[in-house]
This record gives C-alpha cells, structure tokens and sequence, in this order.
C-alpha cells in the first residue's frame, strides 16, 4: 500500500511538473506564430493623440534595397482606432532572414516622417531635413532561421509615444510614415550586426 501511495505521489508530481511546464510555455509563446488565433485583446487599439493627423506604418524603404542589411522588415500591419478615440496599433509584422546564420534577437528602430518627405528618401536618403524623430526598441529574443521569414508583434512601438514630442495639449496634425526597421541583430553565433546611423 506504501508503495502504491509513493507512485501516486511520484505520479502526480511529475504531472504537475509537465502541466506547469506547457503552461508556461504556452504563455511565453509569440502570439503572432499563430496569427488566425490571436486574442481579442490583440486588436484593441490605445488611445493616441488627438487632431486631424494620418500615419501609415511601412517597412523602412532604404533598408529593404540595401542587400547588406541580414535582417529587414518586409510586412507592418497597424490598426486605427475610431474617430472618437484616435490611435494607431502595430500588429504582427514580418522579418526576414536573409543571411546564411541564424538569428536569436532583434532590435527594431522606428523612423517618423513626414509623407511629403517619402519620395525624397526614397531617391537620397534620410537627412536632418526628413528624419522628424527615431529610436529603437529593447531586444526581442526571437529565433529566425537561415533564409527564412518570422513573425512577431511590432506593438511594442508606441506610436503615442513615437509622437510625443510633436503634440502640443495632446494634439497632432499632419500626415506622417512610421518606417520599421532593423537596429541591431544578434546571431547564434555570438556575432551582432547592426544599422548605421540614420544620420
């Protein structure tokens, strides 16, 4: 009987063990691996500044052409919010490995423009002129493999706070491209790559 009750509990432990384990997994996964399922919550829109202003989100253009960046940006999905409650939302963009090693991290930069300034930098590139404001993002541990595309949420871009400094009483106009893009990336490897400055 003793002995029964010990693989019992051995049993039950170990379920517990395999049980905490998924679940954690589960709640560490990338949602947007499985796009056709993504939470409500996923579409909620936060507030954003007021006023008659319009942004699209792109993939940064120069980066894209330039075949020594390892990493770009080839798909940045964004929501609107209503009219009554303005705001913009980054979904889950695409990237895609274009080197011959895999990748662990990346760091994504954001670059805000004016949309007048897209055909300028497309031809010349970005300037004092055209670059109203960039940053980048914390590091995102996220495994690409050799030659291939991954999907993950872009939302950890704000664009309320992409556009704080342009408000004035938390109002925005104008109309504006946010282009995503690679900042830094870190390879299997050990090896890190990154973007030269925009300026």
């Amino acid at each position: 009987m003793k002995i029964i009750s010990t693989l019992f509990s051995v049993f039950f432990l170990v379920t517990l063990m395999l049980w905490a384990g998924a679940n954690a997994e589960a709640q560490s996964a990338n949602p947007c691996d499985h796009p056709n399922n993504l939470p409500a919550s996923f579409f909620e829109v936060p507030p954003g500044p007021q006023g008659n202003w319009t942004a699209v989100a792109l993939p940064d253009p120069k980066q894209s052409e330039d075949q020594l960046v390892p990493v770009v940006v080839v798909g940045v999905p964004n929501l609107q919010g209503p009219a009554n409650r303005r705001g913009m939302r980054l979904g889950c963009g695409v990237l895609k490995n274009r080197s011959q090693k895999s990748v662990t991290a990346v760091l994504l930069r954001w670059i805000l423009v004016k949309h007048q300034d897209h055909l300028v930098i497309k031809q010349n590139g970005y300037t004092s002129d055209t670059v109203l404001i960039e940053g980048h993002t914390p590091s995102i541990e996220l495994a690409i493999s050799t030659e291939s595309v991954r999907r993950t949420d872009f939302s950890i871009i704000n664009f309320a706070s992409v556009t704080e400094g342009l408000t004035k009483d938390g109002i925005l106009s104008g109309d504006y491209f946010l282009y995503v893009g690679v900042h830094e990336v870190i390879f299997d490897d050990g090896s890190v790559w990154q973007a030269k400055p925009l300026l």
